[in-house]
């Protein structure tokens, strides 16, 4: 498919010189495609390599970042839940197992070309998935307790009682975006101060200067999503424009590359990986 970039003119205006949010961008372009679908991407930390997981967080697979070489290296339930790439070799993950009708988490490493595991703390109750992603402070409460940070952070107390769901902790660790339910998308300082809201709001994903983010904005009725697209946010001013206007696909979560040149996604529709190139 040829690439056709979408010039944002009133936006290349508004940010040239002043805020690293891409100016062009290329129209979402199919990655990968396999016999099963696949969710929840996460870029290697060099971009060269791209993970995804099945439905229900089932298994991982890794491919190149260009779509080729796909290959499972992990069969296990809840493997591909906030997985996340340790170095340019392994990835960190938290499987599950039932064992005496009572679900069991451990933390595993798994290699992302041989597939062999190591466990690093066996099946519990209680896992501390904080410890999977280097999580601290605020960050932490939110992983760990996703139905007390609300209560916890008192930064977050007009919301107390309110699940807390897919933080992200942008690249210089100075803020955390994240979903209150039913409330929207939310960003604050690493210690829970300064909430702000960003309205509605979805699987936010930061761009490499840590002042801009990505996220979906979804519709569904109740039964199944409707429609999607994906906004980029400026969290100090609330500037924010639709990159995915004019496609018929479906985003959910997203992921941008560490260099920020590109933005992954599950595409709801066929179950596959999505890419969009971004230029500033």
């Amino acid at each position: 498919m040829k690439r056709k970039l979408i010039i944002a003119a009133a936006v290349v205006m508004s940010c040239a010189g002043l805020m690293a949010q891409p100016t062009a961008w290329s129209e979402p372009q199919l990655l990968i495609k396999a016999e099963q679908s696949l969710m929840a991407p996460v870029w290697s930390p060099d971009g060269s390599k791209i993970a995804a997981t099945g439905d229900n967080f089932i298994g991982i697979w890794v491919a190149n970042a260009d779509g080729s070489e796909l290959k499972q290296i992990s069969e296990a339930p809840g493997a591909g839940y906030q997985m996340r790439w340790d170095n340019l070799q392994e990835i960190v993950c938290t499987p599950y197992s039932i064992e005496n009708q009572k679900r069991m988490t451990r933390i595993e490493r798994v290699d992302a070309t041989t597939g062999k595991i190591q466990q690093v703390a066996p099946g519990s109750r209680n896992i501390k998935r904080s410890s999977v992603v280097g999580a601290t402070n605020a960050y932490q409460i939110m992983i760990d307790e996703p139905n007390e940070a609300t209560s916890k952070i008192a930064g977050l107390s007009d919301y107390a009682g309110k699940w807390v769901i897919n933080p992200a902790l942008s690249p210089d660790g100075t803020k955390i975006a994240f979903q209150i339910v039913t409330k929207g998308l939310f960003v604050c300082n690493a210690d829970g101060t300064g909430l702000k809201s960003l309205g509605k709001g979805s699987h936010a994903a930061w761009l490499p200067d840590s002042r801009n983010l990505m996220m979906t904005r979804i519709a569904d009725d109740g039964h199944r999503f409707t429609s999607s697209d994906i906004y980029c946010v400026n969290v100090e001013s609330g500037q924010n424009f639709n990159i995915t206007i004019n496609s018929e696909t479906l985003p959910v979560t997203i992921a941008v590359s560490p260099d920020g040149s590109k933005l992954a996604f599950d595409n709801d529709t066929d179950g596959a990986i999505y890419i969009i190139n971004l230029n500033y």
